[in-house]
């Protein structure tokens, strides 16, 4: 980012002056950084607190599931009840394992059955609180869904305004390159000091892959967890129709080069995830576009 071409600005104010209308840019694009800042905290916001009271509230729904089934199937076998039976087939495994509308259903599927017959089973230890309990833990549990998403969400706003801010940082520091032109010759010194700032900016820039223009043809992106946030490794992306294909690395980044422009589909695929797939990305030579995307688990 900009922030020692800002501090030399800042530093040299007094030098400012020659131009009426340079000071009113450097204010604009101190504002802009500022505004930078803040999208990057809002970006990296993680919604991984989100996830573990969702998974320590889905626990704890299952915990207390269990608790009635066990008591159910002991009356349903003895009574021979099949049909009760086949209502509470559920062990601890296959609620883990099951997504998570499924788990709300399956809750509902067990208290529905249990409850016509609520105090049939009491001598097997089932009670009304313990119905009530697993609902209230089960309408805790469903408030806590969106608060993972909803972060994704702002993640994702984040990252859109970021893009609009450097844009209007560069248009920024474009006008006040022309008018430092206007000192070149009167302070050789302050303007080269300068350039060599804005020539280290862009250089650090391109190291970091923030420049589209590095005459390389593709697609490129990040690949991230819909529930937790975090970046995903281990992700196969490929071009439909092509025997190209990459894995995410360890931080979740791909890069699929490609030999000339014109429009693709990808698909990724990860084991315990639904696959993601996106049409009619539109490639340029010597581009890399940039396509990123989450990653939903089946559960």
């Amino acid at each position: 980012m900009q922030i020692a071409v800002m501090d030399f600005l800042e530093k040299n104010e007094t030098k400012l002056l020659f131009a009426p209308a340079l000071a009113g840019y450097v204010d604009m694009l101190q504002d802009t950084l500022a505004q930078i800042n803040t999208m990057q905290q809002a970006q990296l916001a993680s919604s991984e607190g989100h996830t573990q009271t969702k998974d320590a509230l889905k626990q704890k729904v299952i915990d207390g599931l269990l608790e009635i089934v066990k008591r159910v199937k002991a009356y349903a076998i003895v009574t021979d009840d099949k049909v009760l039976q086949e209502s509470v087939k559920y062990s601890y495994t296959n609620l883990q394992r099951l997504p998570q509308v499924s788990i709300v259903g399956a809750v509902n599927r067990v208290l529905d059955a249990a409850r016509p017959k609520l105090t049939d089973i009491a001598p097997y230890g089932l009670s009304p609180e313990m119905l009530e309990n697993v609902e209230q833990d089960l309408q805790a549990y469903v408030e806590a869904l969106p608060g993972t998403k909803r972060v994704i969400a702002q993640r994702k706003t984040a990252t859109g305004e970021l893009e609009n801010l450097f844009t209007a940082s560069d248009a920024s520091l474009k006008k006040i390159d022309a008018l430092m032109d206007i000192v070149s010759n009167a302070d050789p010194l302050f303007y080269q000091e300068y350039k060599n700032l804005r020539l280290i900016d862009d250089l650090k820039r391109k190291s970091n892959g923030n420049g589209n223009g590095n005459g390389k043809t593709g697609i490129s992106g990040t690949v991230a967890n819909l529930e937790t946030g975090l970046n995903q490794p281990g992700v196969r992306v490929s071009i439909v129709g092509t025997n190209l294909t990459t894995l995410t690395d360890a931080e979740g980044n791909y890069t699929l080069p490609l030999s000339e422009a014109g429009n693709y589909s990808i698909k990724a695929e990860l084991k315990g995830y639904a696959d993601y797939e996106e049409d009619e990305i539109e490639v340029e030579s010597g581009v890399m576009t940039d396509v990123d995307f989450d990653m939903e688990p089946l559960s």
